[in-house]
């Protein structure tokens, strides 16, 4: 059934009924309309200010091009985001859905415990509980906990918004892969640095493998959850220290 509306015109008449107003509300395109609000870069949780190792990586010469920059992220993805992000996205997810604060507290702990600098444990904890700000703000009343709160966590504070907004756990996985992508490619274009069509391509060539990264994410039993990425830890220790930087991490 085609859901039609009536509007006035300039003139104070009726207009005639649009044949697509109101079709933006179904169910599938409502959900991945919320999911790229959740995961759009002008979601002002300061996620622009981090590179994730990125820059040190880029100083040490390990990345200079278009290719070493999509093998580079390619390879945290496939070993980072997709062992230890998204499974516990997905794990984070289903506490959200039975609302089990004690457990997203948990995850947090484990998440932060999980991250192999500083830097990056930093990065977490604040933009968890900026994200977390941001949804109290949006109605959401499960995140009031994890504003500052010490365990707050960005993957449990998606989680949380991924919920509260009917998001079905593959999309919001697949919304939370596509901003780390974004994000990542946008730092480099800063950095390296990429042109406009370059960064593109990278970015192409990353999200490519976003689908795998959910499947080996959803597949993976708990107990197996964790990441071993020593260049990433190597490349955010070194940050600490670095005389120049943009970036936070």
């Amino acid at each position: 059934m085609v859901t039609t509306s009536t509007t006035t015109t300039t003139d104070g008449h009726a207009a005639a009924p649009s044949a697509h107003a109101g079709t933006f509300a179904s169910e599938p395109t409502g959900a991945l309309l919320r999911m790229l609000q959740l995961s759009s870069s002008l979601c002002p949780i300061g996620a622009f200010a981090y590179s994730q190792g990125l820059e040190t990586a880029i100083e040490r010469g390990w990345v200079r091009s278009e290719a070493e920059l999509t093998e580079w992220l390619a390879g945290i993805g496939a070993h980072a985001l997709a062992r230890l992000d998204l499974p516990l996205l997905r794990e984070s997810y289903a506490a959200a859905l039975d609302a089990d604060e004690p457990r997203l507290v948990a995850l947090g702990e484990r998440l932060l415990a999980s991250r192999e600098a500083r830097e990056l444990a930093e990065q977490e904890r604040q933009l968890g509980s900026s994200l977390a700000s941001l949804l109290v703000n949006l109605g959401v009343p499960a995140a009031e906990r994890f504003r500052g709160h010490p365990s707050a966590s960005y993957v449990v504070s998606f989680a949380i918004g991924a919920v509260h907004l009917g998001l079905p756990l593959e999309l919001a996985m697949t919304g939370y892969g596509f901003a780390w992508c974004e994000q990542q490619v946008s730092a480099a274009a800063r950095l390296v640095p990429l042109g406009h069509m370059a960064a593109q391509r990278a970015l192409s060539a990353v999200l490519a493998d976003v689908p795998c990264w959910l499947r080996r994410a959803l597949e993976l039993p708990e107990a197996e959850i964790g990441s071993s990425t020593p260049g990433l830890a190597m490349s955010l220790a070194w940050h600490e220290t670095q005389y120049t930087r943009l970036f936070r991490s």
